[in-house]
């Protein structure tokens, strides 16, 4: 990874893991307060759906911030091997 795809996936990284944190919080504050939209006929099968659609987009948040984080996690590991590397190939022989 060179050092421009190095930054742009930090950036990316960066946007995506701020995005998916602010809609995890927006899903546990829905879970929080108790706002799943209801159907207006509350069936058993209409509320299971409406769980199923809120905790679908909990997952969903959840799943995006952990990509967003290895995202991250890849580039800042790549970008600690080549400092790595280009120090020690400047450093003196026996050192």
């Amino acid at each position: 990874m060179n050092g421009r795809q190095r930054a742009a996936s930090i950036l990316i990284g960066v946007a995506g893991s701020v995005a998916s944190m602010l809609a995890l919080a927006a899903f546990l504050r829905k879970m929080h307060r108790n706002d799943l939209e209801l159907p207006l006929a509350p069936t058993s099968q209409a509320v299971y759906r409406s769980v199923g659609e809120a905790y679908t987009g909990g997952f969903t948040a959840g799943f995006s911030l952990c990509f967003f984080l290895v995202l991250l996690a890849v580039a800042v590991g790549t970008w600690y091997e080549s400092r790595r590397a280009r120090h020690a190939a400047d450093a003196p022989p026996g050192s």
